[in-house]
């Protein structure tokens, strides 16, 4: 009986050990998992089903956190098919840093698709809803527009606003370009050496997606 009392706490012990050193393994991989936000630029002449069914598709084959569907925008310049028009759909994925590839691989060749792009997130930055944005950017607009020709704008340079330096924000970011398309310096927005390289990371996104001009109009 004794021995049987030794060999049961044995395999008790046994158990807590693997049981531990299950959960240290889970926690150590939900730190090694990163934030990535991805941004699809669909085929506006994709049909509903078909655009539907790859998005499922993609969205069993990896963790979505959050999905922003931001329906068809116009574009800044010409697709190679001619279209100015793309279906943008943005997710926030939860993925180890080995799985881009596979999200990339999920994309290449796929008719459906006319660009993406990969962003890794920081654990600062919040992912943002495209339309929620934009409602959001009104009175903030109104305060820009009452300004005089020459005065700074400071919307970014508030502590309180610079969580907003996103490419989604589009109505704000087409204040801080000239009339001839470059990027406002530092001396018109008040901008740290920080928040200025955000914002010019942030104004290249937006154009490149199509969602703002090179060239002011």
């Amino acid at each position: 009986t004794d021995g049987s009392r030794s060999k049961s706490r044995e395999k008790s012990i046994t158990l807590q050990n693997a049981i531990q050193t299950s959960k240290s393994f889970i926690c150590l991989l939900h730190n090694f998992m990163q934030h990535y936000e991805l941004v699809l630029m669909l085929n506006a002449n994709t049909s509903e089903a078909d655009r539907k069914a790859f998005l499922a598709d993609l969205e069993a084959k990896f963790t979505v956190k959050e999905k922003d569907e931001i329906w068809i925008q116009t574009l800044s310049f010409k697709l190679k098919d001619k279209n100015t028009k793309a279906y943008f759909v943005s997710y926030l994925l939860e993925l180890a840093p080995e799985q881009v590839k596979d999200v990339k691989a999920a994309l290449l060749y796929n008719q459906a698709v006319v660009r993406y792009e990969i962003y890794k997130m920081t654990a600062e930055q919040k992912f943002f809803h495209f339309e929620k944005l934009q409602s959001e950017f009104d009175k903030a607009i109104e305060d820009i527009k009452d300004k005089r020709f020459g005065q700074k704008i400071t919307f970014f340079a508030d502590e309180r606003n610079a969580k907003y330096i996103n490419w989604k924000s589009i109505p704000i970011l087409k204040y801080y370009l000239t009339r001839f398309g470059d990027i406002k310096p530092r001396l018109y927005t008040g901008n740290s050496v920080k928040i200025q390289k955000k914002l010019r990371q942030e104004i290249i996104r937006a154009r490149t997606l199509g969602l703002l001009n090179f060239i002011s109009r």
